[in-house]
């Protein structure tokens, strides 16, 4: 049967010989001891580091080890309410700690301008109306649920409600932003009218859909969710410490693993915990920190017994508020450019600034804040001229005297002494030598001013109802440059207080709103504070001064420009223990 292949099996059979010689003398030769190795010994790999966090830290030490300052341990006056971006603009603490647990679609870098965080890409229609977001598709919430467009929907209907718009100035605009799913990670909104700085809105924190599914705005308010917080961002709410199960004294935050695992965000973050310890004055956190039960402190007036200090470092930067004294422009005779001129030279601002404030501010040469990416000095803010403020007082007091002589021949009845103007300012502020100083200088020019200092709530009824003929007031000017708020003669009696009014002022606010390329509005605000110094709408007159103080054991922080006092945790995954003891 096999005769037609007799060569072939014989060949079958030899081919399984030499398979089985082989496989015993593999077998012999795994039974042998190995050789000695010729070359060095490799050692042991010690294991890579896990992402989790670490949670070897000495509260007692005042001089932490290289492992130990692994932790971070910050003082904050006042208590925590609501960890939950829709609300963290209502309470400091809230607000510092909620922007490391949260992230917005976009983000402010170190001049104020947005750049992307959990978007890719922003396209933006040609008429400004339209604004369409990639998002990326590698985030995940901090329980592992991945990020979609639908948690975007979701924050949008909520600071859409009008009842949001009673807590926050953004709330009455996105009432009129439609928010469209595109798909998994492209949204789009349509706004009703053009606005350059839609962006800075996107900064907000964004919510897990999944997790408060038909909760409404006022649900929120009192949800559990405000004080166990699900976020994307690189620390997640680790515990909360309690008396009694009332009120909140300190809370940790941990290094996010969800966080690290997303591309791009495996360097960095050599901080593992994050502390924040809860006092009820600042009084109470400056001792904490001398005694070493913190790391750092933030947000005082800066300290003048450095010597005194633990082995620290102080970072300051201008805080993005404008201290200003405005005018009445409805009040003769401050609607007059040349009183306005006058009034301004007489001032030694920068002078002024450093008797009063010392280093918890620094003179004012802008409506906008040094740092900022608009920011364009004006040196007609620092000239101090007494002889020509002197000659324009005069030269306003011929006219106006001309202008009374032509009325007084057209109406023979007589009319009341002027009363003393007034300069008010808000009690509590510090304001009240500088106020005290700016009336002394007016009088050499012939003005006869009272300081009337007025609690908060008289002072802004004062500033609404317009009867005030000037006053200093703080502009909070944040990230957005758009300052329509303060100086559109559409504003008055609301943030435009003083009625100030300017055709060129108007019309340079209305084209950036509605200007989408960042080159072309950056010129339009340019013009807007060569104009603003001009016409002296107004004198800036300081910025006040964030003052940071942090141990010697921590390093690599840097403050860029503070949209507001939670920004000094922008580079936080570059800070890092020290390499000198402190």
């Amino acid at each position: 049967m096999f005769r037609g292949f007799r060569w072939q099996l014989v060949l079958f059979i030899l081919a399984l010989a030499l398979f089985a010689a082989a496989a015993l003398f593999r077998l012999s030769r795994q039974s042998q001891p190995a050789p000695p190795s010729e070359t060095t010994p490799v050692p042991t790999i010690a294991p890579t580091q896990s992402s989790a966090p670490t949670h070897a830290v000495s509260h007692t030490s005042t001089t932490p080890s290289q492992s130990s300052v692994s932790v971070y341990r910050e003082g904050l006056v006042g208590s925590v309410q609501r960890l939950n971006p829709l609300f963290a603009h209502l309470n400091p603490p809230d607000r510092d700690i909620t922007s490391l647990i949260f992230e917005g679609l976009f983000a402010f870098n170190e001049y104020g301008e947005t750049i992307q965080r959990m978007a890719t890409e922003l396209i933006i229609s040609g008429d400004g109306l339209e604004y369409v977001v990639r998002l990326r598709n590698d985030i995940q919430w901090q329980n592992g649920l991945p990020f979609s467009a639908d948690d975007v929907v979701y924050t949008a209907s909520l600071m859409s409600d009008p009842r949001y718009s009673e807590i926050s100035p953004a709330g009455a605009f996105w009432q009129s932003v439609e928010t469209q799913k595109l798909s998994p990670h492209l949204i789009r909104f349509r706004l009703a009218q053009p606005y350059s700085s839609f962006p800075i809105l996107l900064t907000i924190g964004i919510l897990p859909e999944h997790a408060l599914r038909g909760t409404t705005i006022e649900q929120l308010a009192q949800h559990p969710f405000n004080l166990s917080p699900i976020g994307t961002g690189a620390y997640q709410l680790d515990a909360l410490d309690t008396v009694d199960g009332q009120g909140i004294t300190a809370l940790r935050l941990a290094l996010s693993p969800i966080y690290h695992q997303r591309q791009g965000a495996q360097k960095g973050h050599l901080l593992h915990e994050l502390h924040f310890q809860l006092y009820a004055d600042t009084t109470a956190a400056l001792e904490a920190y001398y005694t070493g039960n913190i790391d750092a402190i933030s947000g005082f007036a800066p300290l003048t017994d450095l010597d005194s200090l633990p082995p620290s470092q102080l970072y300051r930067q201008v805080d993005s508020t404008l201290g200003v004294l405005i005018f009445n422009w409805g009040n003769a005779p401050f609607e007059e450019r040349r009183v306005r001129q006058a009034l301004s030279l007489s001032l030694n601002v920068p002078q002024l600034v450093q008797t009063h404030f010392g280093a918890a501010a620094t003179y004012a040469d802008s409506p906008y804040v040094p740092g900022s990416s608009v920011y364009q000095p004006q040196q007609f803010w620092k000239t101090y001229d007494l002889v020509q403020a002197k000659t324009l007082w005069s030269s306003s007091e011929a006219a106006a005297s001309e202008s009374d002589s032509d009325d007084a021949n057209e109406d023979d009845s007589t009319t009341e002494p002027v009363q003393p103007y007034t300069l008010v300012i808000e009690e509590g502020t510090n304001l009240q030598g500088m106020a005290n100083e700016i009336v002394s200088q007016w009088q050499l020019l012939g003005l006869d001013f009272v300081v009337e200092a007025l609690d908060a709530t008289n002072f802004r009824n004062r500033l609404e109802t317009g009867r005030f003929d000037a006053a200093i007031v703080r502009q909070r000017i944040g990230a957005d440059p758009d300052l329509f708020r303060f100086w559109h003669s559409a504003q008055s009696g609301s943030g435009n207080f003083g009625a100030a009014s300017d055709n060129e002022i108007a019309e340079n606010l209305e084209n950036a709103r509605s200007e989408i390329f960042a080159a072309r509005r950056a010129l339009l605000y340019q013009r807007f504070q060569e104009v603003f110094a001009e016409q002296v709408l107004a004198i800036p007159l300081f910025y006040p001064v964030y003052t940071f103080v942090v141990r010697d054991n921590i390093e690599g922080i840097q403050l860029g420009y503070l949209t507001s006092a939670a920004d000094r945790f922008r580079g936080i995954q570059y800070w890092r223990p020290s390499t000198v003891a402190s």
